[in-house]
């Protein structure tokens, strides 16, 4: 009796403006009849929920919510992962090229940055905010920047691949109800075949939304990489010109060995004669002392 009242107030509420649409044509027509389908759909979603189980209501929800929550990680991601909105092409033309060629200062580059927001914009920007600062500074801020950015593409990706492992359990779970719930009906009676293919009805559902999940993910994750290799590339580059319009020339060691100091009033090192030391061997020296002396 519920259920019908419902269905019927359904359909009412749907036949209201049936009079007013008529009046207008083609489109009037149109309009009463996506209005009927609509209130028919509804009113057989309400007979379904009436004679369901709770637990089989549950696991169909179930999938039905990780149906609908996969749909929209996707088309979000689709969107955020564009590559004209990660790395676009007019900045990278624009800017590298021109700050290879030394057309832009420090404030110049700054603006341009600045102006037109996007991942690669960001990861440029550690890096001419740094300007003049030592390379090994320019790379530790821009390493930092590619970070936040890659974990940003990475966002929300994982969700797929939870979907994928628990979509497949939901539908078991609601096939194990469905079969447990014919087995009682049945008594001693064989189960007919339609009944056991309603019972596999969540379970082939709950497979094939996790490998259409597990397909995405894998989609989506490859598409990661690739950007954030872009960026990688991109901050490298903007390293590299910045540092080589900031260099500046430092004096390096000399490899020789520095001259000994003299003082002042010594004579040079080109004056100076070596001492030569002619070593004198004892027994020698003794035999000249024992010799006797010619006057004597």
């Amino acid at each position: 009796m519920a259920v019908t009242s419902r269905v019927a107030f359904i359909l009412l509420a749907a036949s209201l403006p049936v009079g007013a649409a008529a009046a207008e044509g083609p489109r009037g027509d149109l309009s009463v009849e996506v209005q009927r389908r609509a209130a028919r759909v509804a009113g057989e979603v309400l007979v379904w929920y009436e004679r369901t189980p709770a637990g089989e209501r549950m696991a169909w929800g179930g999938l039905a919510a990780c149906a609908a929550l996969g749909a929209c990680v996707t088309l979000e991601r689709l969107a955020r992962l564009r590559r004209r909105a990660v790395v676009p092409n007019d900045f990278l033309a624009r800017f590298v090229d021109r700050l290879h060629a030394g057309k832009l200062d420090g404030g110049q580059a700054l603006d341009y940055c600045e102006m037109h927001p996007s991942p690669a914009a960001r990861v440029a920007l550690a890096a001419v905010r740094r300007w003049g600062r030592p390379a090994a500074e320019l790379e530790r801020a821009v390493d930092l920047a590619h970070r936040w950015e890659s974990e940003q593409l990475r966002r929300n990706v994982g969700t797929l691949r939870r979907i994928a492992t628990l979509a497949p359990l939901i539908g078991l779970f609601g096939s194990l109800l469905i079969a447990q719930r014919l087995l009682r009906q049945a008594g001693g009676e064989p189960i007919s075949s339609a009944s056991l293919a309603d019972a596999l009805g969540p379970l082939v559902f709950g497979v094939g939304l996790g490998v259409v999940a597990m397909v995405l993910n894998d989609f989506l994750a490859t598409r990661v990489e690739r950007l954030g290799a872009a960026l990688d590339r991109l901050g490298a580059e903007t390293i590299d010109a910045v540092a080589m319009t900031t260099a500046v020339a430092t004096p390096t060691l000399a490899a020789h060995a520095p001259a000994p100091h003299i003082r002042i009033g010594e004579p040079g090192a080109a004056e100076r004669k070596p001492a030569v030391v002619v070593p004198v061997r004892g027994s020698a020296a003794r035999g000249r002392r024992d010799e006797p002396s010619v006057g004597a």
